[in-house]
């Protein structure tokens, strides 16, 4: 008589540096790096998936290239009982890790039942804002606006979008840190570049290049534009959430990231110095 496969739901926090991919989601029919490609690789050879269909196989985003992630979450079902975070890390790049695991219902859906994202964007100081008190309440009053269901279609981009505009914005909090604005942008959903987007227009506003009539013009789809999204580079996904999903984070894997983090924030400190003093 034939054993039977027992199988269970996992789920997977997974935390990444952008840079060097093109975009987390697999690309059919191209050789291009991405971070799903790395991670299927990663559980192939461990035996943990064969087939991403056969696995009911999802993921709470799709973020673009070059952006980051602190909390991606993907969720599999697997017939392989020892999953842990540092035996997938092994078999995973530097710049791509996993943190924690949960085990939820055997229907969770990673992308369905999310209940928000949030993100953050670092926003580099420039010379364009002369007074950044005053930047930072027009960015504050403009934003206010964007805060409810709108239709997003002037911040997203149009010809790859073939979901509804129809997106519930939570919270846009904005601040100063040393030599950044840091805008937080929490959703029920996003749209394909829309934060970059949203972060755009924010620093027009800022800036003093439009005003809030022209967020109010946008939104109202008054007026139709192709906005210019902030670089990619400035954009990390910060946190997914989930009603009742406990992760269980893998203390040995969280300190073997956080060495390899300060590793890089060193080179990239002592870099963005160097760079100072030739500008």
């Amino acid at each position: 008589m034939k054993e039977v496969e027992i199988k269970e739901r996992v789920a997977l926090k997974i935390g990444y540096l952008g840079t060097n991919y093109h975009g987390f989601q697999i690309q059919p029919h191209s050789e291009v790096p991405t971070i799903e490609g790395e991670l299927f690789e990663a559980l192939k050879k461990l035996d943990i998936i064969e087939d991403r269909k056969a696995a009911n196989y999802s993921s709470a985003g799709r973020t673009d290239k070059g952006v980051h992630a602190l909390s991606q979450v993907v969720s599999f079902d697997t017939s392989n009982q020892n999953v842990t975070p540092r035996m997938i890390n092994s078999m995973l790049p530097d710049d791509i890790w996993v943190v924690a695991l949960a085990k939820p219902h055997p229907g969770f859906n990673a992308r369905k039942d999310a209940l928000s994202r949030e993100y953050r964007y670092f926003l580099f100081l420039a010379d364009e804002f002369s007074d950044l008190d005053i930047a930072l309440t027009r960015m504050r009053v403009a934003s206010e606006l964007l805060i409810g269901t709108h239709d997003f279609s002037n911040f997203s981009q149009h010809e790859a979008e073939s979901h509804s505009p129809i997106r519930e914005i939570k919270r846009i909090e904005i601040g100063k840190r040393k030599s950044f604005v840091i805008i937080d942008i929490e959703a029920s959903g996003f749209l394909r570049k829309m934060a970059r987007k949203i972060v755009s227009a924010l620093r027009m506003v800022g800036s003093d290049m439009k005003d809030k009539r022209w967020v109010e013009d946008l939104l109202e789809l008054r007026v139709k534009e192709q906005i210019e999204p902030a670089p990619a580079f400035g954009l990390l996904l910060k946190n997914v959430s989930y009603h009742g999903l406990e992760f269980v984070e893998d203390e040995y894997a969280k300190r073997r990231i956080l060495e390899r983090l300060k590793k890089d924030l060193s080179f990239h400190a002592t870099l963005a110095e160097v760079l100072e003093d030739m500008v």
